[in-house]
């Protein structure tokens, strides 16, 4: 019976051991409030809605620019178009009445050099006012000269 007596004693000192308070530490959830959850879904919420509206804000821009970009080359394409109507009209023009037609060329000329463009688009209309430029030279020699090989004074 003593060895019985021992074995319990044993046992419930494991038991009264293991139940010991300092055994395992307690880890504290913390539990928040209405008002802080709510706070917090606020905050959260703030945060999402600003990141959209950057995205909306960064994508009209983008449009916004493509547009006008579209509108410079638009414009670009018009006065290029009016120019090729008139060069086509001065290359069928007799030598003598070449000169109306060139004044109807640098009038052309004179609105692509007025056509509002950005950094892009200013290469093109430079290259096509050169362009015209350089018509425009041609057909003036063309309506001095005399057909003798030589140019009138």
């Amino acid at each position: 019976m003593k060895p019985m007596i021992t074995l319990v004693i044993i046992s419930l000192a494991a038991t009264l051991f293991g139940c010991n308070d300092d055994a395992a530490p307690k880890s504290e959830v913390r539990v928040e409030s209405a008002s802080e959850a709510a706070r917090n879904d606020n905050q959260a919420i703030a945060v999402r809605l600003a990141q959209q509206k950057a995205a909306v804000d960064e994508a009209y821009a983008r449009e916004r620019f493509r547009e006008q970009r579209q509108r410079y080359v638009d414009a670009l394409r018009s006065v290029n178009t009016n120019w090729d109507q008139g060069l086509d009209e001065a290359s069928r023009t007799a030598r003598s009445k070449v000169a109306g037609a060139i004044k109807k060329l640098q009038a052309i000329k004179s609105d692509a050099e007025l056509v509002e463009v950005d950094e892009c688009t200013g290469g093109a209309r430079a290259t096509l006012v050169s362009s015209m430029t350089a018509s425009i030279e041609a057909l003036s020699l063309f309506q001095k000269e005399t057909g003798t090989g030589g140019e009138a004074s």
